[in-house]
Order: structure tokens, then C-alpha cells, then sequence
């Protein structure tokens, strides 16, 4: 694992913040097919989405409803870069700005679980996730994953640094079965009544 730390100015926009936006570059130049499910107005991956229709993201849909709209078009990701609001006092601003009120549930961690579960279904064995947040919670173990670099930018003053963050995936993405050979499943089944058919990664986390 590479850690490192700088310092930067800070900035609103995560990835003007210079080392932030050349990290996120590298990994970028060696993608095929990337994902950015809260794009603003940076166009860098193949597939951009932002929920404020304002922004010159490609798409402007809840960040979970993009994720499960790719899973369902088999899309599957090389790189996918997750710079979600870091707390729940984010997301109620960026939903203020499109005249949205969040809801108890929305600020709830479940919101940032949900989104790593449905970027684990649309990434496979080797795709790398990028996070940016104030921790290094990430995609984690139990979804397959693996830290293979941390930059730790810091803002000085009273600022909060920004943790980004390289994970690899180190597993293959279970095949839903139900899906594609709904037979063959229920025979599976029936043959091995103990196994869980897994489709989708764990839910809390």
C-alpha cells in the first residue's frame, strides 16, 4: 500500500483541487470503461451522472438509481470514481440545491452503503474504485476490495483533509444466477441446500 500526503488549497469542486484532480488523471489514463456517479461538471468518465440537472453531467438521476440502471445495461466497470457528499449535512445541501428536502432516510449511512453495493455490481476482478471522503472506510474487504494507495490532502486551518483513496478488487462478481439460468439455479439449489446464491454484496458497511 502507497500513502502519502500533500497540501492544497481547498476548493468546492473535489477534483480542481490539484493533486486530488491528478490522482484521480493516472488512475483515469489506464481505464477502458469508467463510472462517476457524481460527476458535477467534470465529463472524465465514460459514464457521468450528476442528480442537479445544472451540471454538465451526462445523466441527472438519483446516484443509486444511475448505479442499478448500469448494472441492469451489464455495464461493467474498470474504474469507478466515488466522491459522494462525506456527510450527511452534504447531501442535504447538494438536495437544497435542486429544491429537494432530504428525509431521515436519506441521511442515514444506509445511503452511502447502498451506493458501494451497487458499484460492486457493476465492477469485477481487477476494477479499481476511487474514494473520496474524510475517512478511509472505502469499498472494504467484505466486498472484495483491497487499499493499494492512499493520498491524504491536507487544507490547513480548520479544514477537514480529504482522503483519497485506491482500492483493487480482488474477487470475481458473483453471477445472479436467477437471472441468467434461473433453472440451473433452483437444480443448484435443490442439489446444495445450504448455499446462498449471492447477487448482490453485503448491505450495511
Amino acid at each position: 500500500m502507497n500513502i502519502s500526503r500533500t497540501w492544497a488549497m481547498p476548493h468546492s469542486d473535489t477534483f480542481s483541487v490539484k493533486p486530488i484532480g491528478e490522482f484521480v488523471k493516472k488512475y483515469l489514463a489506464n481505464s477502458k470503461i469508467s463510472v462517476d456517479p457524481f460527476a458535477r461538471n467534470k465529463q472524465w468518465a465514460t459514464y457521468t451522472n450528476d442528480l442537479n440537472p445544472e451540471t454538465l453531467a451526462e445523466y441527472h438521476l438519483d446516484a443509486l438509481e444511475f448505479l442499478e440502471g448500469l448494472a441492469e445495461q451489464k455495464v461493467n466497470a474498470d474504474l469507478v470514481i466515488f466522491d459522494p457528499p462525506y456527510s450527511p449535512r452534504q447531501l442535504a445541501e447538494c438536495y437544497k440545491q435542486i429544491g429537494r428536502k432530504a428525509t431521515m432516510q436519506d441521511t442515514q449511512a444506509k445511503s452511502w452503503s447502498d451506493w458501494k453495493n451497487a458499484i460492486a455490481n457493476i465492477t469485477d476482478k481487477n476494477s479499481i474504485v476511487l474514494s473520496f471522503g474524510w475517512n478511509t472506510v472505502g469499498m472494504g474487504a467484505k466486498r472484495g476490495f483491497e487499499i493499494a494507495e492512499i493520498l491524504m490532502v491536507c487544507h490547513g486551518g480548520q479544514h477537514n483533509d480529504t482522503i483519497c483513496m485506491a482500492e483493487t478488487r480482488l474477487t470475481k462478481r458473483v453471477p445472479d444466477l436467477w437471472e441468467s439460468a434461473p433453472l440451473l439455479a433452483f437444480s443448484h439449489l435443490q442439489e446444495n441446500p445450504a448455499l446462498e446464491v449471492l447477487s448482490t454484496p453485503p448491505t450495511s458497511g
